[in-house]
């Protein structure tokens, strides 16, 4: 069986743009410097059956949402648009929601966006 979340997380730690910073899956290290950037990705849910056929599912959507963390305001929105262009690849696209704050209790720029996508046919998931 297939993950999506790990193709995903792959997929990013393949960009030379990203291959320094973490990435991980549901929550910032809290051993992370703060200045250090990051990305976090969250499913939204579980996978949904969509395509179905001879009483089987074919196919199944995902729904993650990206977080990035930086100290900086246009790092953070460089991460994410090598991010999208690495989900395009994969199929997924922007949805409406997601975040774009800065904090001051962690001096920390947030740029999170949702992603939504779907595996391709028969694709064990």
């Amino acid at each position: 069986m297939k993950d999506m979340l790990g193709e995903i997380s792959k997929s990013l730690k393949k960009e030379d743009y990203l291959k320094n910073i973490c990435i991980k899956s549901f929550e910032r290290p809290e051993s992370l410097e703060k200045s250090e950037s990051s990305v976090v990705i969250i499913p939204l849910g579980p996978p949904q059956q969509i395509a179905k056929g001879s009483n089987k599912s074919l196919s199944k959507h995902f729904i993650y949402q990206i977080n990035v963390e930086t100290a900086e305001r246009m790092e953070a929105k460089n991460i994410q648009r090598k991010i999208e262009i690495i989900l395009q690849s994969l199929g997924f696209y922007q949805a409406e929601g997601g975040l774009e704050e800065y904090f001051k209790e962690t001096n920390r720029y947030v740029d999170a966006r949702v992603y939504e996508g779907n595996s391709a046919l028969y694709d064990d998931f």
